[in-house]
């Protein structure tokens, strides 16, 4: 595995790959597979799925991740680089910026004759299927696969009503709080990063990854994609899923507080024949955390399939 933080879209985004790097020739190899994370775009949670889907594929086809812009900073010198604030520049990191910088970053090191095998997890998922729109990155496109998809209505589900309507008018109260955690020792925040991590069943491997939560610049860009998500994400993209429906496969989970069962189910009916598939293992949303090997497995044999 390979990391660092190039710029992308002027903001030092950190992205991870297995297999080539992406500023090395490609050489003979035509295909790659690009994940775009959900939110917190974080590639650090992602490393344990996508290194089992690198695996499952014989390590045949690089495997890229990349985080949003803003919601990771590198923390020792060699990468670190002035992250752009959010004030003044908002620009960049609502959702129509994220979306801008997938494809500034597709268009800049995925050579145009290379084909994607793209995944989309969550918010990614309505990312990957907005990059269908652009004509260049579109056509590079194989296959997509959208998983725990965040494509519509989000304000109306359980975790939206939460977050829209129970936190974000006391949103002041929160970022008191984290910005006086902030100021703790760090061995105290990550003594209660790893309590937390403890309780829930989080894998300890992802504690430094946690402890980019205490960065309260970091807080504030992901609290305000996921408002914006709130006003963006309204009514599914039946168009475009219709006239892609060849090239992707949506997974959905049976417990997701950001996608209910019956999206999948008026999703079915609304596109006959796309392939969608409800999960039966009781996955959660953020399946990276504890179902991230399982998930490789599946998203490998897939890619495997479509190849074959």
């Amino acid at each position: 595995m390979q990391e660092s933080y190039p710029v992308v879209a002027k903001v030092p985004t950190h992205i991870l790959t297995w297999g080539k790097w992406i500023e090395e020739s490609l050489g003979d190899q035509k295909e790659i597979v690009l994940c775009i994370t959900g939110n917190p775009g974080l590639p650090g949670f992602y490393t344990k799925f996508l290194s089992t889907v690198y695996e499952c594929l014989n390590k045949e086809l690089p495997v890229w991740v990349i985080g949003h812009a803003g919601h990771d900073e590198a923390d020792d010198s060699p990468y670190k680089k002035p992250m752009p604030p959010l004030k003044g520049n908002e620009h960049l990191y609502n959702l129509k910026g994220q979306l801008q910088h997938k494809i500034e970053f597709i268009r800049k090191y995925v050579p145009e004759d290379v084909k994607i095998h793209l995944i989309g997890h969550s918010i990614g998922a309505y990312m990957a299927l907005e990059l269908l729109k652009v004509p260049d990155i579109s056509e590079r496109v194989q296959q997509c696969y959208f998983l725990f998809p965040t494509l519509e209505r989000m304000v109306n589900t359980k975790n939206g009503f939460i977050v829209a309507r129970l936190i974000n008018p006391v949103w002041c109260v929160w970022q008191w709080f984290y910005r006086m955690f902030a100021m703790l020792p760090l061995f105290v925040r990550t003594w209660m990063v790893y309590l937390y991590f403890l309780i829930d069943g989080i894998p300890k491997y992802f504690l430094g990854t946690g402890l980019k939560y205490t960065n309260p610049d970091v807080i504030d860009k992901i609290w305000f994609l996921a408002m914006d998500e709130m006003h963006k994400v309204k009514e599914l993209d039946v168009d475009t899923l219709s006239s892609n429906k060849h090239r992707i496969k949506l997974y959905y989970g049976t417990t997701d507080g950001w996608v209910p069962v019956k999206y999948y189910h008026e999703l079915k009916e609304r596109i006959p024949g796309v392939d969608a598939e409800l999960c039966t293992r009781n996955y959660r949303h953020a399946f990276v955390l504890r179902s991230a090997a399982p998930m490789g497995f599946a998203v490998g044999e897939w890619i495997l399939k479509y190849r074959a």
